[in-house]
């Protein structure tokens, strides 16, 4: 039998015959994820932490495309805290920068319970500025405030605004330069006295930002513009609205007309937190507001809150934490679903598709440039010993019913993955 000459198996690999798909198609430049080494998900449920005592808090970077020795992605000790699920960080559009906040502070190595959820963890201040570029990131840190609890970033990639726990100066502004750096802070009051803002958004036209209070069960607008001096301002457009029993996430449609909110009713808990709720507001953006108003909203998952709006404003996706946060006995662990809905051009709402998978408390989930895949962070698997989380991914098939098939491929990143940025 003859033998095939070293040329021409050089040929048939080079024309594709045994060519293959990759197992994760994404496109994007990079991506960033956080993880929280200090939680497991179901101290949520019974307290106990099953820490390794060599892990940490760490931020990781992923640059396209992808390479299966590791060469294409980096680590950096960054501190944060799963409590503030994906509201923790930003991007700047270029991808050069990251911008976290620390949330909580890390726990001592001794530490194995909480003894009061996520009341029992420690206060911060911090935002870390992440230089991205370098093959090992680098970091600088700021203060933003007590316990700040979400940040957002302006379009232009040249303003952040911050979430503060800072009575009085509950929102923040921080002008950044080219290096990372704030140049220049300007603090405004909460819209409504007193109450903390647990998540702001840029609208993507970034004449808005649009906020959202737990405690009071409200969602809002805040005007922003710059003075003659270009110095930045913030001010109440039009009357807060209630949404549902515990709003929690927001996200823009991409022509700013729609806010997106997720109801998840009840914080994740022993006892599980029950079905959720989506609500669409649309908010009046005229020069003299009129009320805003809630104009579609549809029963949703159990803990819903980590939402994407696809680029071409035609579906929402969920990920639902249900229940897999619970302990290992319960029945519902480590099973997580992916809800899938069709938004139509006049705000509404429609169920298309629902999808389980296993994997534990998903809190942040987003498309890639093209609008064609999802990635979507999982905490943990129901797995034992040195424990990983993952960044998995799903292709989307677009039309009036929109679905979603798993791809084959995952990114392994330590345990707590609670964030995910495309760039």
């Amino acid at each position: 039998m003859k033998k095939p000459s070293l040329i021409a198996l050089a040929t048939v690999i080079t024309t594709g015959v045994f060519a293959q798909q990759e197992p994760i198609q994404f496109t994007a430049k990079g991506i960033v994820t956080l993880s929280d080494a200090d939680m497991s998900a179901s101290a949520l449920a019974d307290g106990n932490l099953y820490r390794s005592k060599t892990s940490r808090d760490v931020l990781t970077v992923i640059k396209f495309p992808l390479d299966r020795s590791g060469q294409n992605m980096a680590t950096a000790p960054i501190s944060n805290s799963s409590a503030l699920y994906d509201k923790a960080a930003v991007v700047t559009p270029n991808g050069r920068f990251a911008f976290v906040l620390e949330g909580h502070g890390p726990l001592g190595d001794s530490v194995s319970t909480l003894k009061d959820g996520v009341k029992g963890l420690p206060a911060a201040a911090r935002m870390f500025i992440v230089d991205l570029a370098p093959a090992k990131p680098t970091a600088k840190v700021v203060s933003v405030g007590n316990l700040p609890m979400a940040i957002t970033i302006n379009p232009q990639g040249n303003t952040l605004a911050v979430a503060s726990g800072d009575a009085g100066k509950e929102m923040r502004l921080v002008e950044i330069d080219n290096t990372g750096t704030p140049k220049r802070v300007v603090t405004a009051p909460s819209p409504v006295p007193n109450a903390r803002i647990t998540d702001m958004v840029w609208s993507p036209n970034g004449n808005f930002i649009a906020y959202i209070m737990e405690d009071t069960q409200e969602v809002g607008l805040m005007k922003y513009s710059l003075d003659a001096s270009k110095k930045p301002n913030l001010v109440p457009h039009g009357k807060p609205i209630k949404v549902g029993g515990l709003p929690a996430t927001g996200r823009f449609s991409p022509d700013s007309k729609f806010f997106i909110v997720s109801d998840i009713k009840k914080g994740a808990n022993a006892q599980g937190a029950g079905k959720g709720e989506l609500f669409v507001v649309q908010f009046s953006t005229e020069d003299t507001p009129a009320e805003h108003k809630v104009v579609s909203q549809l029963a949703a998952g159990e803990s819903g809150e980590a939402m994407t709006v696809s680029p071409d404003g035609s579906m929402v996706i969920v990920a639902n934490a249900g229940q897999s946060y619970q302990p290992f006995g319960n029945a519902g662990a480590g099973k997580s679903s992916l809800s899938v809905y069709a938004l139509d051009k006049e705000g509404k709402l429609t169920l298309a598709n629902e999808y389980p998978f296993d994997g534990i408390m998903p809190q942040s989930i987003e498309f890639d440039k093209s609008g064609n895949a999802i990635a979507v962070a999982v905490s943990e698997y129901l797995d034992y010993g040195d424990r990983t989380g993952a960044i998995e991914f799903w292709k989307v098939t677009k039309g009036d019913k929109p679905s979603l098939e798993k791809m084959a491929g995952k990114i392994s990143v330590p345990r707590g993955c609670h964030t995910v940025r495309v760039y």
